[in-house]
């Protein structure tokens, strides 16, 4: 349950061109525990009262034993054990089950009959591992719909409820990312193709189309946990998006599409990067340029259309400061306040000395790259508890990305 402060701010009307779609998307950032009540929760709210809950475990190299461990919280949490069903979809056969070979399910989601068993679907919860699989799965290589996947884009447009985790959560959007490190992704930029779940973590940026239940904006997922920042700014440019969304592990973004609004649940936050007005140059110096960032913790409401906060938790920092301590520009181990929240928090819109704040990666070859986030008149931040916890809101700060090259220092 959120503790404290939350400030309700006037609510936009929504836009005349708002998404036909009457469905919720429940996007989660992988990692979420089994006992999350909130972002499981959250998926159980939104559904419809009637219908089917199917958990599709495409992506995992254990379907059935992911798909059984979804079944679990969702029954621990409330829904109906009769209203469950596992859609069989899968890729890989799971070692945890003598009697079945999920490796013949490989062609289920184009089989008409078995899809009309959940016709009246509720809910869909795609589960974590390769995204990769789910697409090859759900769509052909020419791009034509299986009849699963046109079933839950027109269950999604009558009222039902889509979520996923982790690989669940990067088939939302129309673009997708499919592997990648953010270093990579910035020294050596351009796209190349994705082969194996192992370039998830490191290498070059790869990217195919998504699944489209998210029209606008990319979404990336692990996101702090796994400095994804720099790769989704990168991503963005590649997919020619204006908006990008990081969902932090254990923490889902939860999308209302009749009215565009969005709704923080979890213990992370969600990092939303305002790119419309950006301005890249691959490669370097100024790799990229006029980013807006806001960051939103459990608790907060914002509008997709503008990025801008709907409902925010705790009290302004900003002429309020409690910090007042001078920073080091830098990185690394030795330096505090290692997460997105608390640098910008901390140490920036929290820290009445600091105007602006730099973060640098290097690597062996002394190639750096410098993260340069920046208070404006526009920014903003807030402080509050959640579940007992200080939490930060930060508001349109403005995020640059340089390159640089190091000489070590020589005797």
């Amino acid at each position: 349950m959120w503790v404290l402060l939350l400030c309700s701010l006037p609510v936009a009307a929504a836009p005349a061109e708002a998404n036909a779609n009457k469905g919720t998307l429940v996007i989660a950032g992988g990692a979420v525990r089994a006992d999350n009540a909130d972002v499981f929760g959250a998926f159980i709210r939104a559904l419809p009262a009637n219908g089917p809950v199917v958990i599709v475990p495409a992506a995992s190299g254990q379907p059935s034993r992911s798909a059984r461990d979804v079944a679990d919280s969702l029954t621990a949490f409330g829904v109906n054990a009769d209203r469950l069903t596992v859609f069989p979809v899968a890729l890989r056969d799971d070692s945890t089950t003598e009697d079945v070979d999920e490796s013949r399910w490989q062609e289920h989601a184009w089989d008409e009959q078995r899809v009309a068993l959940v016709r009246d679907a509720a809910g869909f919860w795609f589960t974590g591992g390769d995204q990769m699989r789910i697409v090859s799965l759900l769509r052909s290589e020419s791009g034509q719909l299986s009849p699963l996947l046109s079933l839950i884009h027109q269950r999604l447009q009558a009222g039902a409820v889509v979520g996923g985790t982790s690989a669940g959560a990067a088939i939302m959007s129309e673009r997708m990312i499919t592997g990648g490190d953010s270093f990579t992704a910035l020294i050596e930029p351009g796209p190349v193709d994705y082969e194996a779940i192992e370039e998830q973590e490191s290498g070059h940026l790869s990217m195919t189309a998504g699944l489209g239940f998210l029209s606008q904006g990319l979404v990336d997922q692990h996101f702090d946990r796994k400095a994804r920042l720099g790769r989704l700014v990168r991503a963005l440019d590649l997919a020619d998006a204006a908006w990008g969304y990081g969902v932090d592990e254990d923490t889902a973004m939860v999308v209302e599409l009749a009215s565009g609004r969005a709704s923080v649940v979890g213990s992370g936050s969600i990092t939303v990067l305002d790119a419309g007005n950006a301005r890249y140059h691959w490669p370097g110096p100024q790799l990229a340029r006029t980013l807006q960032l806001s960051l939103y913790p459990a608790g907060s409401r914002f509008d997709l259309a503008t990025g801008k906060p709907l409902t925010i938790v705790g009290d302004p920092t900003v002429g309020e400061e409690y910090f007042g301590h001078s920073l080091r520009a830098g990185g690394g181990m030795a330096f505090p306040n290692q997460t997105l929240e608390q640098m910008l928090g901390n140490d920036l819109l929290d820290n009445r000395a600091a105007q602006e704040l730099r973060r640098w990666s290097i690597d062996a070859r002394g190639q750096a790259l410098v993260y340069v986030f920046r208070q404006t008149a526009q920014s903003a931040g807030y402080w509050g508890r959640v579940a007992g916890a200080s939490r930060y809101t930060i508001t349109a700060v403005d995020f640059s990305i340089d390159r640089i090259q190091v000489t070590a220092p020589t005797d």
